[in-house]
């Protein structure tokens, strides 16, 4: 068997940096680099070939080759044609397929290569270039030579089914429960004048973080008693730097740049509020950031993105705004900041929105028993769709 995994995340920078000691950079990387090592003991080839930029080929310790390629490099045109050559040189006969790609997934079927399709996507863009990728998705991923297609958590999962994809193979999966909120007390509204706010993510407008610091600016216009402050946590190229400075806030927003993973809800634990600003046009799947706020004990304020409305509703699990919109965000914001009940009874609330955030299917199982592939193995993964009726009426 030769498995070749297309993600984004560079595995093999993961797994020197824990080999020196070193920590992870988001929720379950550790298990993830594991989980993947460990198919790498039970097979002949397991190559992880990322898309983040181009790196050289190298067999790591674990047993696994890692090679890289920038697919998508800044200002060009998309490398596919230099990905599936790259593909036709590992000579792969199973293909982890991690990003909704029509022209791989084509590849793959010409070729007889058995393909699971395992996304962290939504597919919520509009107009004549979305419409017709989804529609060449549906085709594709309803072959019948495609067994499964496994989409992150139940909410990115149906909407694989409203873009038409046959319900019946598709299976939400996740990374185990690693944190709970139980590992913190609940916290209570602090009498302290500053209210202190919280991103961790990618630092770009479609995540929403050009409106966070609108929303500051908005804030601080009108500060009631309170003054009003943000930490962005993550990478960034200096775009909303810059935007921080014309709109005279840099006493107000800090940029912390990326931190270690286990720094991160600690971080959120010391502040007052954590934002989640998602536009609708990016492309959720669950992101873990909601999950670690909920741990966090401090309360959650998201957008109204479709990926987030299954989990977390305005006044249970969060404060919910209208996606785009920094007033609504501002407003949110300042009533959470003035009302203690709704303080407390989001944080004490965290246990019972963290228990349903989870799905029961794991990656570390799904990539196993698509491998395996025996009747039994057929059998529980067929029990993970959503066409059982496992998730309620959610499900169609």
């Amino acid at each position: 068997m030769r498995l070749v995994v297309l993600q984004y995340g560079n595995y093999a920078e993961a797994e020197h940096r824990f080999a020196a000691g070193g920590p992870e950079t988001y929720y379950g990387q550790r298990y993830s680099v594991n989980a993947v090592a460990e198919v790498a003991k039970r097979i002949d080839s397991l190559t992880v070939l990322h898309f983040s930029r181009d790196d050289a080929e190298q067999k790591l310790p674990s047993g696994v080759t890692s090679l890289g390629l920038e697919l998508y490099p800044p200002g060009r045109r998309g490398r596919h044609l230099k990905l599936l050559r790259a593909l036709q040189r590992l000579r792969a006969d199973h293909l982890i397929l991690g990003a909704p790609l029509p022209l791989v997934i084509g590849w793959a079927l010409a070729r007889g290569i058995r393909i699971l399709p395992l996304f962290a996507d939504s597919f919520l863009a509009e107009g004549t270039k979305a419409r017709i990728k989804f529609g060449l998705l549906r085709t594709l991923l309803n072959n019948r030579r495609i067994d499964w297609v496994s989409n992150h958590n139940l909410a990115a999962s149906l909407d694989l089914v409203r873009i038409g994809i046959d319900p019946r193979k598709v299976l939400p999966f996740d990374w185990p429960v690693l944190i709970s909120p139980a590992d913190r007390p609940a916290k209570e509204l602090g009498t302290r004048a500053e209210f202190r706010l919280i991103y961790v993510g990618q630092v770009t407008e479609p995540k929403g973080v050009g409106d966070l610091i609108e929303a500051i600016a908005l804030l601080r216009a009108k500060p009631g008693g309170r003054q009003w402050s943000a930490t962005i946590v993550g990478g960034h190229d200096g775009t909303l730097a810059r935007k921080v400075e014309a709109l005279g806030l840099s006493s107000a927003i800090t940029f912390l740049g990326p931190v270690s993973h286990d720094r991160v809800v600690p971080l959120m634990n010391e502040h007052d509020a954590v934002v989640v600003p998602s536009r609708h046009e990016y492309p959720e799947g669950l992101p873990m950031t909601l999950y670690e706020g909920l741990c966090s004990r401090t309360p959650i304020v998201c957008s109204d993105h479709p990926m987030f409305r299954m989990k977390l509703r305005d006044g249970q699990g969060a404060m919910v705004f209208r996606a785009s919109s920094p007033t609504d965000l501002a407003d949110k914001v300042r009533a959470l900041s003035a009302d203690p009940q709704l303080y407390a009874k989001l944080s004490q609330g965290a246990d019972v929105a963290a228990a349903a955030f989870s799905c029961p299917l794991k990656y570390h199982e799904l990539i196993g028993r698509w491998l395996s592939n025996t009747f039994e193995d057929r059998a529980f993964l067929g029990s993970f769709s959503v066409a059982t009726g496992r998730y309620g009426d959610l499900a169609p």
